[in-house]
């Protein structure tokens, strides 16, 4: 499929910006594949009841050692702009572990084998080259609303954001009926947009969507 329909389709489905020159001057794809690494900053949009709000929430990558562990910082800013006391949390499951997890603020773990908001390794590994990860979850028994099962790619599009300044589309699968948007990147397997369903009352789970991004130590 030609750049052109990938990105027309990209704006039928309200995934890309109006398509004139001034879009194809302003948006290049990114074909590079950053690691994970320390200074990493991602800022999403959350996501409730299946609705972008305007409130964000920030994570930053404070050390990492992929795939072994990543040690992230994260943290949602008030509504009046001020910052509460950041989060720590150390991922040691980003080779293997087929647990999504995007539990933030109720009971948080120091450490898990949870990814998110990454996939593991061999989960991207997986969908890139069969186009499924199989026995994937959400989480344990208080997620058992969510998704569970076999993550297949059910579309591959174009995703549009901002990183380190720049206005570029990463090339990303759309999984788990629509729920789950990864960045094809196996050295950095963002979950850019994450839009649960079925989110039981009392799990305090929210969505996400990536709006910018900053990555270290590499040229893009």
């Amino acid at each position: 499929m030609s750049l052109l329909a990938i990105l027309l389709i990209a704006v039928a489905a309200g995934t890309g910006p109006s398509f004139n020159a001034a879009a194809q001057a302003e948006y290049e794809i990114l074909r590079a594949e950053p690691a994970i690494s320390a200074g990493m900053h991602v800022v999403f949009k959350r996501i409730v009841a299946r609705t972008v709000t305007e409130l964000e929430w920030r994570v930053t990558v404070l050390s990492a050692d992929y795939p072994r562990t990543v040690r992230i910082s994260w943290v949602r800013p008030r509504t009046d702009g001020s910052l509460p006391a950041s989060t720590v949390r150390l991922l040691t499951g980003l080779e293997k572990s087929r647990t999504f997890g995007p539990v933030f603020g109720l009971g948080d773990p120091d450490e898990t084998d949870w990814t998110a908001p990454w996939v593991s390794r061999e989960v991207i590994r997986e969908l890139r080259t069969g186009k499924v990860a199989y026995n994937f979850r959400t989480g344990g028994w208080n997620l058992s609303g969510l998704f569970a099962g076999d993550l297949k790619v059910e579309e591959e599009i174009l995703y549009p954001v901002e990183i380190n300044g720049n206005r570029m589309y990463l090339p990303a699968f759309v999984c788990g009926g629509g729920q789950f948007t990864v960045w094809n990147n196996i050295n950095n397997p963002l979950v850019l947009e994450y839009r649960p369903m079925g989110v039981p009352l009392l799990t305090n789970v929210t969505g996400w969507k990536a709006e910018t991004i900053f990555v270290s130590g590499g040229t893009l």
